[in-house]
Order: C-alpha cells, then sequence, then structure tokens
C-alpha cells in the first residue's frame, strides 16, 4: 500500500493508494489558514484510524516541489520520518516526472508547467535547449511564458494572460501517481531533497 503525500498544491493532502486504485483522500489543512505542521500529524492518525495504515504501508511517495518552502520542509521530514521507522521505500515525485509523462498527452508539444502552491505561491517551470530544467517564480501578475511554450500544465487554476494558441490542461498530482505508478523508482533512500526556489534559483 502507497502513501502519497502532496505537499505543493495549495491544500497538502495524503492519499492512500493501492493496486493502482485510491483507496482513500484526506486534506491535511481544510483551508488555507491552517498550518501545515499542527495538521499533518493528526491527518495521518485520522488515516490510520480508519484503515490500520501502519501494518499495510509499504511505500510513501511525495512531491518535490517547487511550492512553498515550510510545506516542502515539513512534509518532506515527516515522510522520511515515516521510511525511518517502517523501513520502507519512498519516492520523490519531481516536475521532471510530470513533464516526461506528460508529453505524449501534450503530443510532444513544447510544455510549460503552472504550480500554485501553499500561500498563493506560484511557479512556472520548463525543460530547456539543454534538457534541464528551469524554475520561474512569478511574481507578477502580467507574467507572460515564453513563445515556445504550446501546451502548459496546472495542478489549480489557468495561467492568465497568455497566447491564444497556448493550450492549457489541468492535472492531479494523485492521478499521475496513479496512472504512472509502475514508471515510479522507488529507493531505500530516506534522504528527500525539495525544490526550494528564490529568484528563480534552486536552494538546497
Amino acid at each position: 500500500m502507497l502513501l502519497f503525500i502532496d505537499v505543493v498544491s495549495p491544500l497538502s493532502e495524503f492519499s492512500v493508494i493501492e493496486d493502482n486504485n485510491l483507496i482513500l483522500n484526506k486534506k491535511i489543512n481544510e483551508n488555507s489558514k491552517e498550518r501545515l505542521s499542527d495538521n499533518i500529524i493528526s491527518a495521518y492518525q485520522n488515516i490510520e484510524s480508519k484503515i490500520n495504515l501502519s501494518e499495510k504501508l509499504d511505500k510513501i511517495a511525495i512531491t518535490a516541489g517547487p511550492g512553498s518552502y515550510t510545506a516542502l520542509r515539513v512534509g518532506s521530514a515527516f515522510a522520511a520520518g515515516l521510511c525511518i521507522s517502517k523501513k520502507i521505500m519512498c519516492y520523490s515525485f519531481s516536475i521532471t516526472d510530470l513533464i516526461k509523462f506528460n508529453l505524449k498527452k501534450a503530443k510532444n508539444k513544447n510544455l510549460g508547467v503552472y504550480i500554485v502552491s501553499a500561500n498563493n505561491q506560484k511557479f512556472f517551470c520548463k525543460m530547456n535547449k539543454l534538457n534541464k530544467i528551469e524554475y520561474i517564480k512569478i511574481e507578477n501578475e502580467n507574467y507572460k511564458v515564453s513563445d515556445d511554450i504550446e501546451t502548459i500544465i496546472y495542478n489549480f487554476k489557468k495561467l492568465d494572460n497568455q497566447l491564444n494558441h497556448i493550450e492549457q490542461l489541468k492535472f492531479s498530482f494523485t492521478k499521475e501517481i496513479i496512472s504512472n505508478y509502475n514508471n515510479l523508482n522507488f529507493e531505500n533512500n530516506t534522504i528527500i531533497k525539495p525544490v526550494y526556489v528564490s529568484n528563480n534559483i534552486i536552494l538546497n
């Protein structure tokens, strides 16, 4: 049984997945005013009381960012703690994964990823000519993507003020995990490295 932890989306959530099926979904934060650090343990305990998760859990996956610095830090620490205590495998789900899994859906067009995270933090990500991910933290509501982008996938809402030729498709982190489960390379590695972005630079 897999526990997927989404700490990138505006409202963090747990998803319990088994045999490529969603068994249970639980919001960690019910609204933007609640703090992830205050709720994450009680939300996990709520799931535990319903399905006795601890006895069945054998894998964990977590969103790697970009997103809220605090949410990524809290989520990563929680996931690492579970992996160590349960001696189970973990997977950090990255923007690279998202782009790779969605290229076919986007018909191999130049693809960008628009992320809205906690505290209304916004990021745009794309693969550059060197096949490396570029991360841009959006500070301006009038932000325009580069002319080479043909398709944008987004997790919360569309990126406004874009050229008409750009197709925008909504995605779900949980659905991406379920549909691409067999392509995830789980490891016995408790070192989780979230992607923190500040001034368009990745911080370690």
